[in-house]
C-alpha cells in the first residue's frame, strides 16, 4: 500500500525546501553573471575586507531561507484555510496569515 503524503511528510521521506528548484535560462543567467561580478569584486579587496565581505556574505545568505520558509508557511496556511471554508464555511485568513472567525 502507497504512503499517504502525511505518513511520507511524518517518515521525513519529503523535504519540501529541497525540492523546490529554480531552473529556467534567466535565473541561471543571472546567477552567472553574479558570480562572475562577485569573483571579480573579491579579487579587488584586501584580506581585511575579502574577510569582512565573506560575514557579510554569510549573514546575506540567511535571508533568502527564511523569506522561502515564510512564504510556504503562509501558503500551507492560505490552502489548509481555503480547505476548511470550502468544507464548513468557517475559515478566514487575515492579511498576515493568522486566521480570524467568521462575524
Amino acid at each position: 500500500m502507497a504512503k499517504s503524503i502525511l505518513q511520507k511528510l511524518y517518515d521525513g521521506e519529503i523535504y519540501p525546501s529541497e525540492n523546490i528548484c529554480v531552473d529556467t535560462p534567466e535565473y541561471h543567467k543571472i546567477k552567472n553573471a553574479l558570480a562572475d561580478e562577485k569573483e571579480r569584486f573579491i579579487k579587488k579587496l584586501s584580506d581585511n575586507n575579502r574577510d569582512l565581505f565573506k560575514s557579510i556574505e554569510e549573514l546575506y545568505d540567511e535571508l533568502p531561507e527564511i523569506y522561502c520558509y515564510t512564504g510556504f508557511a503562509h501558503g500551507f496556511k492560505l490552502a489548509v484555510s481555503l480547505m476548511a471554508e470550502s468544507l464548513n464555511g468557517t475559515a478566514n485568513l487575515t492579511q498576515n496569515g493568522d486566521e480570524t472567525p467568521d462575524k
